[in-house]
């Protein structure tokens, strides 16, 4: 069975993760409020990818949409 780097790495990562949590076990309002966060950003980090690739982010007038340019980083 070859060795895959990606898979090694996924799997050092969640033991890290796993590890962090387990270490900070008498802390878990922190660690639920920054697992949260880190669910939230990802959920809307991949819905604005996906947003972006379905051709859903299209801004068909420049003039009103500079506030959605400056806020979202288009």
């Amino acid at each position: 069975m070859p060795l895959d780097p990606v898979a090694l790495a996924a799997a050092a990562t969640f033991t890290a993760g796993c590890a962090g949590i387990h270490a900070l076990r008498s802390h878990a309002d922190v660690v639920t409020l920054v697992l949260s966060g880190l669910a939230y950003g990802l959920t809307t980090a991949v819905g604005w990818m996906l947003a972006g690739r379905n051709g859903l982010l299209r801004l068909s007038d420049p003039d009103p949409a500079w506030a959605l340019v400056a806020t979202a980083g288009i």
